[in-house]
C-alpha cells in the first residue's frame, strides 16, 4: 500500500443502486480504483479476492448483514473498514468500532467526509510498526499474531483495544492526549469522532487488564493531558483515574 490514490482499490457495499455508483463515481474522481457489492455474500466474496485496500461498509446489507459481514471479515483478515450507520449513539459507535470498524460515518453522510475518512484510515495503515512484538515485564504484544498475553495467559482484546494497547506500548512513559489518539489509532479527528471513544476504551482495557482498575499497573491517566504506558508494579500512581474511567481533568 503507497500513499498514492491511485494505488488504493476500494469496495463500496451498499444495496443502493444510486448510493452505490454515485460513491463509486465520486471516488474515481479522486483516483481510487472502485468495486461494487449490494449484498452480505457478495461483499465477502469480492473481500476474499484480495483486490481491495479498504471496504466501505452498509450495514443494511441484504442476505447478511453488515454487522456479520464486518465480525467474517475480522475473523479471516485485517482489511480496513469504514461502517456506514444510521444510528448516531456513542453506544452504538463503541460497539461498531469493538466489533473490528476502523472508522464509522453516520448517515446521512457527505461524499467529501467519507473521501476524507479513507485518506485517513490509509495514511493510518502506512504506519509501520516500529517491532513487531512489544514485551514488558510479564506483558507479550505480538503484532503478527494480534495476540496479547500476560503473566502467560491470553487476553482477549478487541481489534480496536488491542490497536491502542500497542500503540501507547510502543512508547512507554510518552504521554498521548485524547485527540492525539484518535489521530493515530482511529485516524481520526475530535471533529468526528467524540474523544470519550479514547477514554471507554482505556477503561475497558484496564478491566481486563488491571488487577485493581482504579490502581493501574500499566495504563495511567496523567491528569488533564492524556494517558500514557509504564508499567509500575504493584506501586498505585498517585494520577491514576477511578475504575469508572472518567477523561483526563
Amino acid at each position: 500500500m503507497s500513499g498514492s490514490r491511485d494505488d488504493y482499490t476500494v469496495l463500496v457495499a451498499e444495496d443502493d443502486q444510486a448510493s452505490r455508483t454515485a460513491t463509486r463515481l465520486f471516488l474515481q474522481r479522486f483516483g481510487y480504483r472502485v468495486g461494487e457489492a449490494q449484498d452480505g455474500p457478495g461483499t465477502l466474496r469480492e473481500a476474499s479476492l484480495g483486490h481491495y485496500d479498504l471496504v466501505v461498509l452498509d450495514l443494511g446489507l441484504p442476505g447478511l448483514d453488515g454487522e456479520e459481514v464486518l465480525a467474517r471479515l475480522r475473523r479471516d483478515s485485517a482489511l480496513p473498514v469504514i461502517v456506514l450507520t444510521g444510528r448516531a449513539e456513542e453506544t452504538e459507535r463503541v460497539r461498531l468500532l469493538d466489533l473490528g470498524a476502523d472508522d464509522y460515518i453516520v448517515k446521512p453522510c457527505s461524499l467529501a467526509e467519507l473521501e476524507a475518512r479513507i485518506r485517513a484510515v490509509m495514511r493510518r495503515g502506512q504506519v509501520a510498526p516500529s517491532s513487531n512484538r512489544i514485551e514488558h515485564a510479564g506483558l507479550v504484544i505480538d503484532r503478527t499474531a494480534h495476540r496479547v498475553e500476560l503473566d502467560g495467559a491470553v487476553v482477549d482484546l478487541t481489534p480496536k483495544e488491542f490497536d491502542l494497547l500497542s500503540f501507547l506500548a510502543s512508547a512507554p512513559d510518552q504521554v498521548f492526549t485524547r485527540e492525539e489518539l484518535l489521530e493515530h489509532v482511529w485516524g481520526s479527528t475530535q471533529e468526528w469522532q467524540d474523544p470519550a471513544t479514547v477514554t471507554e476504551h482505556v477503561r475497558r482495557l484496564r478491566l481486563k487488564m488491571e488487577v485493581d482498575p482504579a490502581s493501574p499497573r500499566w495504563l495511567h491517566t496523567v491528569r488533564g493531558v492524556g494517558y500514557r504506558f509504564a508499567d509500575l508494579g504493584s506501586q498505585a500512581p498517585a494520577e491514576a483515574e477511578a475504575s469508572t474511567g472518567g477523561s483526563p481533568d
